[in-house]
């Protein structure tokens, strides 16, 4: 049996967090050991793991902690195949890797478009050591798995990589049987025909836009009093966001919950999904969202949403950033309501068996 450690900065709600996940839960019933790994404490995602696979926790408060920590778990526990979050994380593994006597291969997860995230970092010297370092440690990995072809062509065109070394694997969504477990959530803003309601789930980051949506749905808001704005997430910016709320006295019609398991149910049962993100690989949330009847608007990040949502109908891109246009295309949208979507011909590409049978073939081919 050959171990494969899957590291995750903590299991607080992400798109990571849940993809690293589903990944150790399906690897549990095949010929690999899957062992999660992490260094902050929190999360309720933790539940969502199988009770039978092995959680270490490194003792680590910074980077250069996590670097000690990294030569030591693997050394200790000796896993055959790492699989780390991109950019940083992956940078300390690679470098801990030279320094360690037991060398692991490994596997980075590049789920962002490798310039976009190197221009949010938070000054100039952070982002000039982002580039430099993984200009010369990503070349080192053993296989690079990217969530969509933008994002290899990011990694292409930013790094000296084979083009060999890096797959594309879509992110695998909800099963059909596993979505229809859902009931309609108990919410008034759900019973009533009138209101049009719009729904968003995502990290309550500056990169996810949520603050500008909720500008834009104020602006909408004077044209149509029905419309009411639903936000799934968690995150930095929740105080900033509901100090809005409160000065502009709009709390009667934003609501802001927790991340939930039954997510699905509130995203198919809404009106209209926004996606307002600065930057984006292939977001799984988006995934979801085409396959429902709810209207779709999407920043045109450089990479992800495009690729995603072209020949999808009942859908509009918009200009990243750009609040006039996402105004527009809230009341165009909240006008003709739900329209039943077309079946999506490459959605069977984010079928989580496809992605998890092109998972286990890229691990067998690194242990041959």
């Amino acid at each position: 049996m050959t171990k494969v450690s899957l590291i995750i900065p903590s299991f607080e709600v992400g798109g990571t967090e849940s993809s690293f996940i589903r990944k150790a839960n399906f690897l549990k019933n095949t010929d690999f050991i899957p062992e999660m790994v992490y260094w902050t404490e929190g999360g309720e995602l933790r539940k969502n793991l199988d009770s039978s696979i092995n959680i270490v926790k490194l003792n680590a408060s910074s980077l250069w902690q996590l670097f000690f920590q990294f030569i030591n778990y693997f050394n200790k526990s000796k896993p055959k195949i790492i699989h780390t979050p991109t950019f940083m994380v992956a940078n300390i593994a690679l470098i801990a890797r030279i320094f360690s006597s037991h060398k692991p291969k490994i596997i980075i997860g590049a789920r962002s478009d490798f310039d976009s995230v190197c221009k949010a970092s938070k000054n100039y010297f952070d982002e000039l050591k982002l580039r430099k370092l993984s200009q010369f440690l990503y070349p080192k990995s053993d296989r690079i798995v990217a969530v969509s072809k933008g994002v290899k062509n990011s990694l292409l065109a930013s790094l000296d990589i084979e083009d060999s070394k890096i797959e594309v694997i879509y992110n695998g969504i909800l099963t059909k049987k596993h979505r229809d477990n859902y009931e309609k959530p108990n919410h008034p803003w759900f019973v009533s025909k009138e209101i049009c309601l719009i729904s968003s789930i995502g990290r309550l980051s500056p990169e996810k836009g949520i603050y500008e949506l909720i500008c834009a749905f104020r602006e909408a808001l004077k044209l149509n009093s029905n419309l009411r704005l639903l936000i799934i997430g968690e995150g930095d910016e929740e105080k900033k966001i509901r100090k809005y709320l409160n000065d502009y006295s709009i709390n009667d019609f934003v609501e802001i919950i927790s991340f939930r398991d039954d997510y699905y149910s509130y995203l198919s049962n809404a009106d209209i999904f926004v996606l307002n993100s600065y930057y984006e690989g292939m977001p799984s949330i988006l995934v979801e969202a085409t396959s429902t009847d709810a209207a779709i608007i999407s920043t045109n990040c450089k990479h992800g949403p495009s690729e995603l949502l072209n020949g999808v109908d009942n859908c509009r891109l918009i200009e990243v950033n750009n609040e006039n246009q996402l105004i527009d295309a809230i009341n165009h949208f909240s006008r003709i309501r739900k329209i039943k979507r077309k079946k999506i011909e490459h959605l069977h590409e984010f079928n989580i068996e496809e992605y998890m049978s092109k998972y286990l073939k890229l691990l067998r081919e690194l242990i041959i």
